[in-house]
């Protein structure tokens, strides 16, 4: 059980003498004209401080109560409770309901032989091609096309101005000498059917009715109609596979470019493995450990996610209002989201006890001797990195240490494959 929910009453016998307390304490301070201090009338003082007394008994009975109560129920809060009802005139009982919460008592279970699959990949001569053609395309330029007209692939220089229902120019949507790959499928469906067929000084109109949810706040809900004029129509020229492009993207030649290639892919390869055999872990630790965490610490946490979320998307120039629908949206999946992620950190805490784990001076010192390995001339700013931010490397090393150890415990059942080209990752 982590929350405990109280009923307290407060005599008025007892609720009378901290009144009476409080108003002597005013009286000590209290500065009327008149009057020397700390010798107003006490009728006086009743007169005029009568809420501040009760404000001031009320504070003092509840925090004295609160603790008495917990202390009695053998329940060690985390922070001050919350007080949820509350009754009180001069004269009477005083009555509330405090509700505290407490870290669960909890034994990891089953976190020792976690059975677990992994998928190892192997880079083949396809896959190496087709990062070398990605390569390729990134180093791409734009040169006149061939053809004189706008066709599905082709790559269009245009300037546009954009107009509202009424006719009113939307000065903030404009655009000069914009290019817009006909080919990508985020280009809107009107634009591309107004640009098809095109020459170079041709002009269209192109109208786009947006939906009210639609993630720019100018645009959403408008019907827009862009005035467009084709500048240029232009098409991708692909530099030639060969030593002279190995050296303009910074390897000796092409033999060393294919191992730069290979080096980077089998890094990703890495990465999304590791990636994939902690989410394995994460779920396995959760659905094997059920127990009920602090709610007001699952309340935070989703707080704290919902205004990343609603951060993420106002960057991306999401409207207000379609942050706030999506917030919404979201509350029951922010909520189940929070939960997860507390009761995991104290799953993984149990863990690192248990077993006795630390992050030791010597372990962030190799760190360190890593980091300034892999940045030669910068070692200074490394010296004052981890000084800065030591809590935070201590965080990331014993996540670390912590999962090494899972690792190192658990099944593995590895399967070997080749890896998936990207049309394959696409139909997959």
């Amino acid at each position: 059980m982590c929350s405990i929910i109280i009923d307290v009453e407060v005599s008025e016998n007892i609720a009378a003498d901290e009144i009476e307390s409080a108003f002597s304490r005013i009286r000590q301070q209290a500065k009327i004209d008149g009057f020397r201090h700390g010798k107003v009338p006490m009728n006086t003082i009743r007169q005029k401080f009568a809420g501040e007394a009760k404000d001031r008994a009320v504070e003092s009975i509840i925090k004295q109560t609160v603790l008495d109560a917990l202390k009695k129920e053998e329940f060690v809060p985390i922070g001050f409770p919350v007080i949820e009802e509350f009754n009180y005139e001069l004269g009477q009982t005083l009555k509330y309901r405090f509700i505290a919460d407490r870290h669960p008592k909890i034994e990891v279970k089953d976190y020792k032989d976690i059975p677990l699959k992994k998928e190892i990949f192997k880079i083949t001569d396809k896959s190496l091609e087709q990062n070398l053609e990605v390569l390729r395309e990134k180093n791409a330029k734009f040169v006149p096309s061939k053809s004189d007209k706008v066709s599905e692939k082709s790559f269009v220089s245009v300037d546009y101005d954009a107009f509202d229902a009424d006719g009113k120019e939307l000065s903030e949507i404009k655009a000069k000498n914009y290019i817009i790959d006909l080919n990508s499928e985020s280009i809107v469906k009107e634009f591309k059917e107004a640009l098809r067929g095109l020459k170079i000084g041709d002009e269209k109109d192109a109208k786009i009715e947006y939906p009210s949810d639609y993630s720019s706040e100018i645009l959403a809900g408008k019907i827009v109609t862009f005035k467009i004029r084709v500048i240029g129509i232009k098409e991708k020229e692909l530099p030639d596979l060969n030593d002279d492009f190995a050296k303009d993207v910074g390897a000796e030649n092409l033999e060393d470019l294919k191992t730069k290639v290979k080096e980077t892919v089998e890094a990703e390869v890495k990465r999304r493995q590791d990636m994939d055999i902690e989410k394995q872990i994460i779920e396995y630790l959760l659905e094997k450990n059920k127990f009920e965490v602090p709610q007001f610490l699952v309340a935070e946490n989703k707080e704290s996610l919902v205004e990343k979320m609603k951060n993420y998307m106002k960057r991306q120039g999401a409207s207000e209002e379609y942050v706030e629908k999506q917030v919404e949206l979201g509350q029951e999946k922010f909520g189940e989201e929070a939960e997860k992620e507390i009761r995991l950190s104290y799953i993984l805490n149990a863990i690192f006890k248990n077993e006795n784990l630390a992050v030791t001076d010597a372990d962030i010192e190799e760190e360190k001797s890593k980091m300034k390995t892999s940045n030669p001339g910068r070692e200074s700013m490394v010296d004052e990195y981890f000084t800065e931010k030591k809590e935070n490397i201590m965080l990331s090393l014993k996540k670390q240490k912590l999962f090494g150890f899972l690792l190192a415990s658990a099944n593995i059942e590895t399967e070997e494959k080749d890896i998936l080209l990207k049309k394959d990752e696409n139909e997959k």
